[in-house]
């Protein structure tokens, strides 16, 4: 071991000597006087003479005041005569704070006895603090840390900040109305996965935020039609969102609106001209009772992978006219939530007029459920759901779809403020009963999650299930269970930089047929935030579409690339 620089010695010297010198003048100038003994006075040798005192251990409480505190190994020692838990010479709380001394019972040689009353003076230094005992921590100091670490994070400091996990429960885009239908309505999972290092700010409008935000992007599909026999196409698509949202302290209401539309070169019947909008409102009748509702219309265009769907030809128009209402109540840990929606759906088909009646569908549903809070971030919940689903005509078969159901569901919520993992997951059983005695009834297992993990502020995970049973115009057949799980993630590489990837498995079991089909989708995709309005974004997928029907396989692959604007 090599020998210290003398210049270190020397310094080390300087150290001791200084609190050596320090302690010796402390001692001389605070030791007492000595008086000399009365001859009638009584011999004190001990110091269990003085009257005793009760001393209260301190709580962890009073141990850990903030987190400064927090992080010491162990209480540092009470100086004496500070200020608090004071006792007067009967033993009596209330005394002069500067005369207390809960370590009097025990043995200081820094202390004398007066000779008067016999009681110990306690040596106090000038600036009130305890005399250090000149120790020096001469051990070996920490190695240097030379970066050799490979599984450290080296990025800046600065794009790590960025992605701090924002307070529980905050939400810069005042998502406020979730509770309608917690399976289908709630958006809280999927905002709180996405990793962004800017927060929209939006627009203020009086006691409004309008949140605006449009894209321009670029597409190519090697399948346009998917069918087996794989056509290519390239278009443009446009897309544009804005809600418009209550910054109030009770109640709320949000509007919101969307339009897509895309521009193929080859095959312009694959066109969208879609576009939505709905109204979301909450009355606070008290702090614990809310009722909620929906309003909302859309238009789309029936995608060529949908149950029941054109595999050639025009795709029909889908219009779609939906009402939900919920009321909640929180008795205490036990919240209850009575909910009905009513939803009309029609298809139409654009050009040749043909008549596809025996799929429109008003569908009523009405369920109840209670959950019983654990924790603020954990709840167990059962819900029961009835159905009625009425259809307009009959299929080519004679045999209307008419048919009731039930759903029942046992899960996990997760809430919604956790800062590691947020959103709720149930499984459950359904069944769906045809009217007409000709088609045999539909019985699934049931499996559902809305969940968002961030095990990281850097990283996080999205998982997606959901799980039904659909009607079918297939002939023999009274419906089709639908199994769909999904799992996505998403890491910021760059403060700027944000990579995604993800895959997902759905199965379609066509009952009473052997018609069975599956999907399966995978993608990778990034977003470049040049600034806060700006986004740019790139995006490749995969979809692989497998039928035991004949001619049903094919394979599709797309790129796109674009441009978003938001504020």
């Amino acid at each position: 071991m090599r020998a210290p620089p003398v210049a270190v010695v020397w310094r080390l010297g300087l150290i001791v000597f200084g609190f050596a010198a320090a302690t010796l003048v402390a001692a001389l100038s605070y030791a007492p006087t000595a008086r000399a003994q009365e001859p009638n006075a009584p011999a004190r040798t001990t110091a269990t003479a003085a009257p005793a005192r009760s001393v209260t251990a301190p709580s962890a409480r009073d141990q850990v005041s903030d987190l400064a505190n927090a992080y010491e190994a162990a209480p540092s020692p009470r100086i004496r005569g500070s200020i608090g838990g004071g006792y007067d010479d009967d033993g009596e709380e209330g005394g002069d704070p500067l005369d207390s001394d809960p370590l009097a019972d025990e043995i200081d040689p820094s202390e004398s006895l007066t000779g008067e009353t016999g009681e110990r003076e306690a040596m106090q230094p000038v600036d009130g603090l305890t005399p250090a005992d000149g120790r020096l921590d001469l051990g070996e100091p920490e190695p240097w840390n030379d970066g050799s670490d490979l599984g450290r994070d080296t990025r800046p400091s600065e794009d790590l900040d960025v992605f701090n996990n924002p307070p529980a429960g905050h939400d810069p885009l005042l998502f406020q109305i979730e509770d309608i239908d917690p399976v289908e309505t709630d958006r809280r999972p999927a905002r709180f996965a996405r990793i962004e290092p800017y927060d929209p700010v939006g627009i203020s409008i009086g006691s409004f935020v309008l949140f605006p935000e449009a894209e321009l992007g670029g597409l190519y599909t090697s399948n346009v039609l998917s069918t087996p026999r794989a056509r290519s196409d390239i278009a443009g698509e446009i897309r544009t969102e804005a809600r418009l949202v209550s910054n109030w302290n009770v109640h709320a209401v949000e509007l919101r609106g969307t339009t897509f539309s895309t521009y193929h070169d080859d095959y312009p019947s694959e066109d969208d001209r879609a576009w939505s909008a709905e109204a979301r409102g909450r009355l606070d009748i008290s702090r614990r009772t809310n009722l909620q509702g929906l309003v909302g219309r859309s238009v789309s265009q029936e995608d060529r992978t949908a149950v029941d769907a054109n595999v050639t030809g025009e795709r029909a128009q889908v219009h779609s006219d939906e009402a939900r209402l919920a009321f909640n109540h929180r008795f205490n840990r036990l919240a209850v939530e009575l909910r009905g929606s009513v939803s009309d759906t029609t298809y139409s088909m654009p050009h040749d007029g043909e008549s596809i009646a025996d799929r429109d569908t008003l569908e009523t549903r009405q369920a109840v459920r209670a959950s019983w809070e654990l924790k603020p971030t954990l709840a167990v919940f059962a819900e029961g759901e009835l159905n009625q689903r009425d259809k307009k005509e009959a299929p080519a078969d004679g045999i209307r779809r008419d048919s009731d159901g039930v759903r029942t569901r046992v899960g996990l919520d997760f809430g919604s403020t956790g800062a590691i993992l947020r959103g709720q997951a149930s499984i459950g059983y359904g069944h769906q009963s045809p009217r007409d005695g000709r088609l045999a009834s539909v019985d699934a297992f049931l499996f559902d999650a809305n969940l968002a993990l961030r095990p990281s502020e850097i990283t996080s995970l999205m998982l997606t299930a959901s799980s039904d049973i659909y009607d079918t115009t297939t002939e023999e057949s009274g419906g089709v269970v639908s199994h769909r799980i999904g799992i996505e993630g998403r890491h910021a590489f760059r403060r700027h930089l944000i990579g995604s990837a993800g895959l997902s498995y759905t199965h379609y079991d066509f009952h009473s047929t052997p018609i069975s089909e599956s999907a399966v989708t995978a993608f990778v995709g990034a977003e470049y935030y040049a600034s806060p309005e700006l986004v740019l974004f790139a995006r490749y997928q995969h979809l692989s579409f497998a039928s035991n029907d004949v001619n049903g396989d094919y394979e599709t692959d797309e790129v796109r690339v674009g441009v978003r604007v938001r504020r």
